[in-house]
């Protein structure tokens, strides 16, 4: 049969942790060609964007280099963005890769493949509402990220030459926008530290437009109610039950005709599959640009290819479909992982089993709320606080330790934290 080749597309919570683990049981041994495709050549964790946005983290300290990874943990790295899509050939096409001066560096590239992963995550949805696209940021990856970033910093510097405002607006009252605002306001207390003297947290304006009456609709009105407080609290201008029908480049016009005025817009609200996937005639798409996947994340009616995280849809034995979030995709990496292992053995494939957690949200150095889904006591249960904040963090080194192993992961958390501890607590350049 020869040397199975697995490709998966996308190294996002998901792709990346899966790549990572089939790379040390199949692919250092030689016993399958692991290939990881990604645009960009560093992962950062999605839920850790907004703060390689706002500069609280530094991404040359927290991101992963994927050519490294894959050379330490037994699978190939190679740079490229999904293009086309033939089943039949079992081929992908990757598009031409040009560099920063528009110069192109490759040709379109075909790639072969025994077995597929879509692994590219959701993007943000504006709904098609008009101006959002050109006017807005969208924190889907790296690349937007640091583009707010960019803008911070020139709005920073602004602000401490003429000390006039500065507005930030954020449509999509869900954890990104919600953390997103809470981070700017820690930020903008830190900034003095750094030189900017002339800078207080009055010269900002953070608009956060929800069109649910609550922030945080997903989750329980008690942890909705916290976050709500808290950002309140700490001078967050909240428009809740309220619509954009437009975005210009002075701002927000609202379904009232009012205008919520920005000079920084991000988008943040809702989750569609990536765009890519309208051009991919051959499979089953869905309306909001996801793939249809069985039980098992095989893509109806195509047994080779499978596809998890937020770019697929998995309709749930209660008839909901597996929420977009970054414990799911991880989830769905470690059945999908046992399931490729058991195809390669000729075993049978098991269904996936959504396991709910709970949910935890990061208000910044102010607090954390969230609930936690009990195996401790029925139902679930409300926690902030420390608490809480230890365990979002928790979150975050048990996504290392997919992605190296735990001891490994403890290894590369420590020396995070050294390098942090000797790093400016901002990244202002």
């Amino acid at each position: 049969m020869g040397t199975k080749r697995i490709v998966i597309v996308g190294g996002g919570a998901g792709g990346l942790a899966l790549a990572s683990m089939l790379g040390r049981k199949l692919g250092r041994k030689g016993k399958a060609d692991v290939v990881l495709i990604d645009k960009s050549p560093i992962h950062i964790w999605k839920p850790k964007l907004h703060e390689v946005a706002v500069g609280v983290i530094d991404q040359s300290i927290e991101g992963l280099l994927y050519r490294d990874h894959g050379l330490k943990n037994g699978y190939r790295y190679q740079r490229g963005a999904l293009e086309a899509l033939d089943p039949d050939a079992k081929t992908i096409r990757l598009s031409a890769f040009y560099n920063d001066h528009n110069e192109l560096l490759m040709e379109p590239r075909v790639i072969e493949y025994d077995y597929l992963v879509l692994a590219l995550g959701g993007v943000s949805n504006s709904f098609n509402t008009r101006g959002a696209d050109a006017n807005c940021i969208f924190l889907d990856n790296l690349e937007s990220a640091n583009r707010f970033h960019r803008r911070l910093l020139d709005g920073l510097m602004l602000l401490s030459e003429t000390q006039t405002r500065l507005s930030i607006g954020i449509v999509g009252g869900g954890a990104t926008g919600v953390e997103l605002a809470a981070e700017l306001h820690h930020v903008i207390e830190s900034v003095k530290e750094f030189g900017y003297q002339n800078i207080s947290k009055q010269h900002l304006d953070i608009h956060l437009i929800e069109a649910s009456p609550k922030i945080l609709p997903q989750l329980a009105d008690r942890v909705s109610g916290r976050a709500q407080a808290v950002l309140d609290k700490i001078g967050v201008h909240l428009h809740l039950g309220v619509q954009v029908k437009e975005v210009t480049k002075e701002g927000f016009i609202t379904q009232d005709g009012n205008l919520i005025a920005a000079q920084i817009k991000v988008w943040a609200a809702g989750v569609k599959g990536p765009d890519v996937f309208s051009d991919l005639s051959k499979l089953p798409i869905t309306t909001r640009n996801q793939v249809e996947v069985d039980a098992c994340m095989r893509v109806k009616g195509h047994r080779d290819i499978y596809a998890l995280g937020d770019c697929a849809q998995l309709i749930l034995a209660n008839g909901k479909p597996v929420p977009p979030r970054a414990q799911a995709a991880s989830q769905m990496a470690e059945t999908l992982y046992r399931n490729i292992l058991n195809r390669l053995k000729d075993r049978a494939e098991v269904p996936f089993e959504y396991r709910d957690y709970g949910s935890l949200v990061s208000l910044s150095r102010f607090s954390a709320v969230g609930n936690l889904m009990g195996n401790l006591r029925s139902g679930d249960f409300f926690i902030e606080g420390h608490i809480a904040r230890f365990m979002y963090l928790s979150l975050y080194h048990r996504h290392l330790a997919s992605l190296f192993g735990w001891f490994s992961a403890m290894v590369y958390r420590l020396a995070q934290k050294l390098l942090r501890w000797q790093r400016p607590k901002l990244k202002l350049h």
